[in-house]
């Protein structure tokens, strides 16, 4: 009766050696893989995880060549880098580089995939061991901070925002391995449209039919629709899988299996663009990734506004010494035509006057100066109650309406007379915030944006009080309202 641990031969004793090892592999963690292969490049042994990770047995892949195995069906490019590394293992040459495959929950996974040659006593190439580590979480922070690094050296370098959107897009592109990526900004027309302002791997004509972002529109219901009115991110990581059968056809129509849509938003949180990643396949992607994308999102809102302010700030500068050279040596009421003519023309309002308050009518101010159409005319007075003039106070010193001006304030006929559409104005008081009186522009389309106008008012208000008290009539004039 043989002792325990006793081997009849010594063929025996590697058979059991290499049951063991064998059985050691297939208890390894569920992120590691490990196989076998002959000098043919044909599979003799895989670890049970690897078995496991796309549902697979033993015999299914005993036999076939590694390159052919169900790890590799979803890409030929990945097939062409084994059989590389096939050849070059059979050379004696060992192998490390990144590979996917798609798992039994049909997940994209990444793998630190190695090929080492295993060489015999006589130092030739007995057999190959192609092993992997799952890295998938790994990569995917890596990429996007990656992604973020690199996006934020691009806002220090880039002071042009149609190129910096473009770079952008190409970036997480490249860094992020995304299949399709464009940035679009909400727009305040009918339609709330989305404008399309930069985009890789997708084509303009992908873009023929508008985007929107309202709610009542089919075409707002998808992704980017609702990440613009919600202000918030907004993930599908299939639309076959939606209850909307509307939506599923559009996104079919547009080959889109899966994405994300990201807010770009304002100082106030309010969203006033999109960044969308988008798929042809299952968009798989977990949370962490998520959270990297937003804080990637928010880096590039942040750079938009940025540059934004510092172009408003230089076009602001230029109207300022703009307008400022034309009424440099004006005084009196010459001083208040030219401005209000330079500010009408430069600003492009149709409408400007500079008002002043009138002793013993507190409910009315007259002109010193009135702009229409780029024609001085006759001083009016200027009815303050049931107009936005009244709105103004030391508390409001500026007050806008950037449209339907006439609907928001009825009353105000020199508003309807004017055909105004927005309305800005300014309080003019003086250094002891006195009023005296006001700036007004009227236009004849929607103000979408006023900071220039803004910047301007806050600059020639304070040398028109200055004018006012130099021309000695503050005393007759201010109301301590």
């Amino acid at each position: 009766m043989p002792l325990a641990g006793y081997y009849h031969n010594e063929l025996e004793k590697v058979d059991k050696a290499s049951k063991r090892l064998r059985e050691v592999m297939d208890g390894l963690s569920p992120a590691f893989f490990i196989g076998m292969l002959n000098l043919e490049g044909c599979v003799t042994y895989a670890n049970q995880t690897a078995l496991d990770a796309v549902g697979i047995e033993r015999k299914d892949v005993l036999g076939r060549k590694f390159d052919e195995t169900p790890w590799w069906a979803h890409s030929e490019t990945q097939r062409e880098q084994l059989r590389s590394a096939i050849y070059k293992a059979l050379q004696g040459q060992s192998s490390r580089f990144d590979m996917v495959f798609r798992d039994i929950n049909q997940k994209l996974r990444v793998i630190d995939f190695s090929l080492h040659p295993v060489f015999d006593v006589k130092n030739n190439v007995s057999y190959l061991v192609p092993s992997g580590h799952d890295v998938t979480e790994r990569r995917r922070a890596e990429r996007s901070l990656s992604m973020i690094t690199e996006c934020q050296a691009l806002l220090l370098q880039v002071d042009e925002e149609q190129r910096l959107l473009q770079n952008i897009c190409q970036l997480i592109m490249d860094r992020g391995g995304y299949p399709h990526v464009w940035i679009g900004y909400a727009q305040q027309d009918e339609r709330k449209t989305i404008l399309p302002v930069a985009y890789v791997g997708i084509e303009a004509a992908d873009f023929k039919d508008y985007l929107s972002w309202s709610a009542d529109d089919i075409r707002g219901q998808g992704l980017t629709g609702p990440c613009i009115r919600q202000s918030k991110t907004i993930l599908c990581q299939d639309f076959l899988q939606v209850e909307s059968l509307a939506v599923q056809q559009m996104a079919t129509s547009r080959g889109i299996r899966g994405g994300i849509a990201l807010a770009l938003k304002n100082p106030l949180g309010n969203a006033f663009g999109v960044l969308s990643i988008v798929s042809h396949e299952v968009f798989d992607i977990e949370q962490e990734e998520v959270l990297l994308l937003e804080k990637l999102a928010d880096s590039i809102s942040y750079g938009i506004r940025n540059l934004r302010a510092r172009k408003e700030n230089e076009q602001s500068l230029a109207v300022i010494y703009q307008i400022a050279d034309v009424v440099s040596l004006a005084t009196g009421d010459h001083f208040f035509q030219k401005l209000t003519l330079a500010m009408t023309k430069t600003l492009g309002a149709e409408v400007g006057f500079i008002s002043r308050v009138q002793l013993g009518k507190p409910s009315l101010t007259r002109s010193v100066a009135l702009v229409v159409d780029g024609n001085l005319l006759d001083n009016i007075d200027i009815p303050i109650i049931g107009t936005p003039c009244e709105r103004l106070s030391p508390t409001a010193k500026e007050w806008i309406v950037s449209c339907n001006v006439i609907g928001q304030y009825p009353l105000a006929e020199g508003l309807r007379m004017f055909g105004a559409e927005s309305y800005i104005g300014r309080r003019i008081e003086n250094l002891q915030c006195e009023y005296m009186g006001q700036i007004v522009l009227l236009f004849r389309r929607p103000l979408l944006d006023t900071a220039l106008i803004s910047a301007v008012f806050k600059v020639f208000a304070a040398r028109v009080a200055a004018e006012f008290e130099r021309i000695g009539q503050e005393d007759d004039h201010v109301y301590k309202i």
